[in-house]
């Protein structure tokens, strides 16, 4: 009997194979991109579940209740306090917040190499409320000795070989941290010693949310911990383990009735508590992450599903006489509901295996990272998630097929026999599917419209002076190293020099789009009340030249005493700035020029900037080098081997065009729109999938209609016009519903930036005509087969 089944369902999906094609390969990519999109958001809703204890952890923070605002972090202080509230927590924990740090490793004995780290300082009680697992050394020890660290799995094996090497090595920090004593030298020179390994923690997780770490620090002289400083700084949060019987709404009471606050620069604070995790701006801004995975998963997964029920469906409606027949001739509910459930399942086994492979091929490749931002797919467990997928897409094959089984069941014969009253309940049925498909459609086509133009609007809007081209002709080198002196650096800028194709080279403190070199200066010479905020920036003279920024009014940065500001900034003092002096702590500038405005960010306001000679400083964190346009790629190449033969073997060779450090410091647009490009290309693939299967069935069933049409005379137009109507319909009605709700979403999506595309009447007509030329070419190019046929022989053949 299943030999039965499996004969005539193959047998249908033969009879419409173009058909069972298109539904298998539309639910095959529907699966996988619903697959993909919903680890993503099942990675960021299952947050903290790898802490045994983090449906009993706690996070307190302060609060303002004046202007109800939250202040960023807790000082250290406040866990040592909380900890005598026994009646409420079994251990309180400061965790600082992640930071990266240079040290000199002892890999071997006698071999040091610099790496760049991130470590986050905590204190013994960290194990009792995270339960990391200890895999080398000891969590004990470690707690009893000063500058111990607890490195991970992950970093101890990179660095190191295997986990057990790593103990008892020694790490020196080479670089000062802000929380350190006074004693400390600017270049660090505090050691360290390797005392725990860890496992790695998950990183979805409240405490490093998508980043990783790579260290712990206990007991650290230069932390935040002991600083004698740190009753009003923050640098970290405070997190508590609560007792069994204390629940969040005990705590929050209690909290209230010992009048629990902390005094912060002046202000008084009231201490609030929130389960890990659940700290309302935290946790909203994933909620909205996490619903924008699951809503594109699920888009394409309908657009996938639709042609798999539209497949599915008509199937149904074509049998209707073979079912009747079968009812006549004894066929019971159970056969028949196998004869559908074996079709539908042969097509879920095809898609499922497509998906399944889809997978495996894509390991690695769908990893990918943002600003601060970082997703590894797990392929183990991507897999065992396509499967429950896939078991779901079962059990809703099987309801599917019942209900068809219960419709076919309570039709008569006499209306199975003749069929012809279901076709117009089909049509619209398959209608109103292609009619979402292109709804959706508009969604993944506009957003993906809307990210290309934005990221073309802010690359040419940050650094706005230097066209693409030249843009892309500069090379961006990082030299902050804590390990090359001044004078080695130097060395280094001479080799690169030697270059013929080299034209000119830009020497900075930090790289133009990564920071600035301050954020404030003084109008009055020693007088703390006279600071005002401006962007900083520390250039040599050629920076104008090299920039190609002109000024306007003065003159360039002759003497070490002058300044240049831009026009941003005089435009906010409102006033001629030119004379005007200015001052930091060291010295003072006397504005000597003004130039256009400086661009550097396009996420916030500028408040305008100046600029000063570097001479004051000397210091060389980056390199920008200008080259002939056509010897980029050899350059680079020629730079990437010197920077190999001076660096340590730890260090990663970083060699950016000016253009692939705007793409990286603009995340959202520059990455995410070939994520979304993707979506939107299955999707419109899709959707024409589903028009293709629909106008075929159409010009099929109507052959004998158009045949005579054309013996009255009718001409090729007006037969396209005949079909082409109803899509002509749908694009129009779907178009009219997507485009004022995705307008809603432009608006919102401007918010984030200074700048902004235009998504005026022309982004829309050409959204829309792009949509509706594909369309019409999938349409045209059915109709026209029908179109040439010869009436005589189609009305032969009826």
């Amino acid at each position: 009997m299943i030999a039965h089944y499996l004969k005539i369902a193959w047998r249908n999906l033969l009879k419409y194979r173009t058909q069972s094609i298109i539904s298998i390969i539309g639910l095959a990519v529907g699966l996988f991109s619903f697959t993909v999109c919903f680890y993503c958001s099942r990675f960021i809703e299952s947050r903290d579940h790898c802490f045994i204890n983090h449906e009993r952890i706690a996070e307190l923070h302060l609060y303002d209740p004046i202007i109800g605002h939250y202040f960023s972090g807790t000082p250290a202080p406040l866990s040592h306090n909380l900890r005598s509230w026994t009646d409420q927590f079994e251990a309180v924990s400061f965790v600082s917040y992640p930071r990266e740090c240079p040290f000199d490793i002892e890999v071997k004995p006698g071999k040091s190499l610099p790496y760049e780290l991130r470590r986050m300082e905590t204190d013994s009680l960290y194990a009792r409320l995270f339960t990391p697992r200890i895999l080398a050394g000891s969590w004990e020890t470690a707690s009893h000795t000063s500058n111990a660290l607890v490195m991970t799995r992950e970093a101890a094996v990179r660095i190191f070989g295997n986990i057990n090497e790593a103990i008892g090595k020694t790490c020196t920090m080479t670089r000062r941290l802000p929380t350190s004593p006074e004693s400390t030298p600017r270049d660090g020179g505090i050691a360290y010693t390797i005392q725990a390994v860890m496992e790695d923690t998950p990183m979805n997780n409240s405490l490093h949310f998508m980043e990783s770490v790579d260290m712990l620090v206990l007991n650290d002289s230069e932390g935040v911990i002991q600083s004698s400083k740190n009753r009003e700084m923050t640098g970290g949060n405070t997190y508590a383990l609560l007792r069994p019987e204390v629940d969040l709404w005990k705590l929050e009471t209690v909290l209230v009735e010992r009048h629990s606050t902390w005094t912060l620069y002046g202000t008084t604070y009231k201490v609030k508590a929130f389960l890990l995790g659940q700290f309302p701006s935290f946790s909203r801004g994933l909620s909205v992450i996490s619903g924008i995975t699951a809503a594109m998963g699920l888009l394409i997964l309908l657009v996938g599903l639709l042609n798999f029920f539209h497949f599915l469906v008509g199937s149904y409606f074509n049998r209707v006489r073979e079912f009747s027949l079968m009812k006549v001739n004894g066929c019971k509910d159970w056969q028949l509901f196998c004869l559908l459930l074996t079709q539908s399942l042969l097509v879920t086994l095809a898609a499922s295996l497509l998906m399944l492979c889809g997978i495996e091929l894509s390991e690695g490749r769908m990893d990918y990272s943002l600003q601060f931002f970082s997703m590894t797919f797990d392929k183990a467990l991507l897999l065992e998630q396509a499967v429950q997928y896939i078991f779901l897409l079962i059990v809703l094959c099987v309801v599917i097929c019942w209900v068809s089984t219960i419709r076919i069941q309570r039709m008569t014969i006499q209306t199975g026999l003749r069929g012809e009253q279901h076709y117009q309940q089909r049509h619209r049925g398959r209608n109103l599917m292609l009619g979402v498909q292109f709804f959706i459609c508009w969604v993944f086509v506009t957003l993906t419209t809307g990210l290309y133009l934005q990221a073309e609007k802010t690359s040419s809007t940050l650094l706005s002076t230097l066209s693409r081209q030249e843009k892309a002709s500069i090379l961006s080198i990082p030299l902050d190293y804590q390990f090359l002196a001044q004078a080695d650096k130097q060395q280094l800028i001479d080799r690169f020099r030697n270059h013929a194709a080299i034209k000119d080279v830009l020497l900075t403190d930090i790289g133009y789009l990564q920071g600035i070199s301050g954020n404030s200066m003084m109008t009055e010479k020693d007088n703390p009340d006279s600071w005002i905020e401006v962007g900083i920036m520390a250039v040599p003279k050629n920076f104008f030249t090299f920039m190609n920024i002109p000024l306007e009014q003065g003159h360039g940065l002759n003497t070490a005493t002058d300044m240049v500001a831009d026009r941003t900034w005089q435009q906010r003092m409102k006033k001629d700035v030119m004379g005007m002096s200015l001052y930091n702590l060291q010295h003072g500038y006397t504005v000597c020029g003004i130039c256009p405005p400086f661009q550097n960010d396009t996420y916030t306001q500028s408040v305008g900037f100046v600029f000063i000679s570097s001479e004051n400083s000397g210091y060389i964190g980056h390199c920008y080098l200008k080259c002939e346009s056509e010897q980029v790629d050899a350059v680079r190449t020629w730079v990437e081997q010197v920077l190999r033969e001076s660096l340590p073997e730890s260090v990663s060779v970083r060699v950016n065009t000016l253009t692939d450090d705007i793409r990286e410091n603009q995340p959202l647009e520059n990455k995410l729109k070939d994520i979304v490009l993707f979506f939107a290309i299955v999707s419109i693939i899709l959707t024409l999938l589903g028009v293709y299967s629909s106008i075929t069935l159409d010009t099929e069933r109507r052959q004998k209609e158009v045949a005579i049409r054309k013996v009255n005379g009718a001409g090729v137009s007006q037969i396209i016009l005949l079909f082409a109507r109803l899509y002509i319909i749908l694009l129009t009605g779907s178009a009219v519903l997507a485009f004022p709700l995705l307008y809603l979403v432009l608006i919102q999506w401007k918010r984030m930036y200074t700048v902004f595309f235009d998504y005026g009447f022309f982004f829309w007509v050409g959204i829309f005509m792009s949509v509706a030329a594909v369309t019409t070419l999938t349409v045209i190019f059915r109709i026209l087969r029908i179109a040439r046929q010869n009436p005589a022989e189609v009305i032969k053949r009826e």
